[in-house]
């Protein structure tokens, strides 16, 4: 689909002219934009130009406030399927939580909470050590511990923004003497101790891949003998991956399970220790390591 060949402006005025796309609309949207050429972006972004404001989820994730588009905020609204209440945003709003992506990143915390349940009735009620690479709001674990009150996890939480730990603190105010929260690099931060699980959900996939098996390398070190490390990354066949970077200007490394699978050899771990979960979406891999 070359989309100057067809009449795109007229198009996508008529998506405003009704505040929006439906829903049965979304997946030829979708196909649309995959067909988006690379000197056609900047084109294509200026007929829906005035999407790129802070008001739609869209356009907060695009203008990048808090410096990229993954940041703590949009993730917690696409946890909350925060939708605006000015009809001439809500479609808009609709459709990037119906973005394949966005259903895969709420899918994520589901599978988050499972693993946190699964350590917790292996504990047998003793203390186990949970460390959260790129914590963000930290909803996934104060769901769990809505759910699980009387848990044996203990949570320290690393996270570069000190708006999203201060975001998360105030969240998991009833939880604070099962949690730490550490405003650091996860690059340059060295642990003073060792855990049971490392869980990092949204954060490698903004690594390129030395720095993906540096930092595989050095926190594998830190698991207590029979621990594991999660660790998510968007897969290759991900149906959404050029509306993210279109529309919201979001760019990630996409990568396949042999792939992370590599990686994880590279970083000396045992190939018997390798394993690759996904969610149901299989959008969202998680290369899953034990020691």
């Amino acid at each position: 689909m070359d989309i100057k060949s067809i009449n795109i402006e007229a198009y996508i005025e008529s998506l405003f002219a009704k505040n929006g796309p439906e829903e049965s609309e979304l997946n030829y949207l979708f196909a649309m934009m995959n067909e988006v050429k690379a000197e056609d972006i900047e084109y294509f972004r200026s007929l829906v130009s005035s999407l790129f404001n802070r008001h739609t989820l869209i356009g907060f994730a695009h203008t990048k406030p808090f410096g990229y588009s993954g940041d703590f905020f949009i993730i917690e609204k696409i946890y909350q399927f925060y939708l605006s209440q000015d009809e001439k945003i809500r479609k808009w709003d609709m459709f990037f939580q119906l973005t394949p992506a966005v259903l895969a990143v709420r899918n994520r915390k589901t599978l988050a909470i499972g693993i946190f349940e699964e350590l917790n009735n292996e504990a047998l009620g003793l203390q186990k050590e949970v460390l959260i690479l790129g914590s963000g709001p930290v909803t996934e674990t104060f769901e769990f511990l809505g759910k699980n009150p009387e848990s044996s996890l203990v949570f320290e939480m690393l996270d570069m923004d000190k708006r999203a730990i201060a975001y998360a603190k105030n969240k998991n105010k009833k939880y604070l003497d099962r949690m730490t929260f550490l405003n650091r690099n996860v690059i340059r931060y060295t642990p003073e101790k060792k855990y049971d699980l490392i869980w990092s959900a949204g954060l490698f996939d903004y690594f390129k891949g030395k720095h993906f098996v540096f930092l595989l390398k050095k926190y594998y070190e830190y698991l207590n003998e029979g621990g594991e490390m999660i660790i998510g990354n968007f897969n290759i066949e991900n149906p959404s991956r050029r509306s993210m970077e279109i529309l919201c200007d979001w760019f990630l490394y996409h990568r396949s399970v042999d792939e992370l699978k590599k990686f994880a050899l590279q970083a000396g771990i045992e190939e018997s220790k390798i394993d690759v979960l996904q969610e149901p979406l299989g959008i969202n891999l998680f290369l899953r390591v034990r020691k």
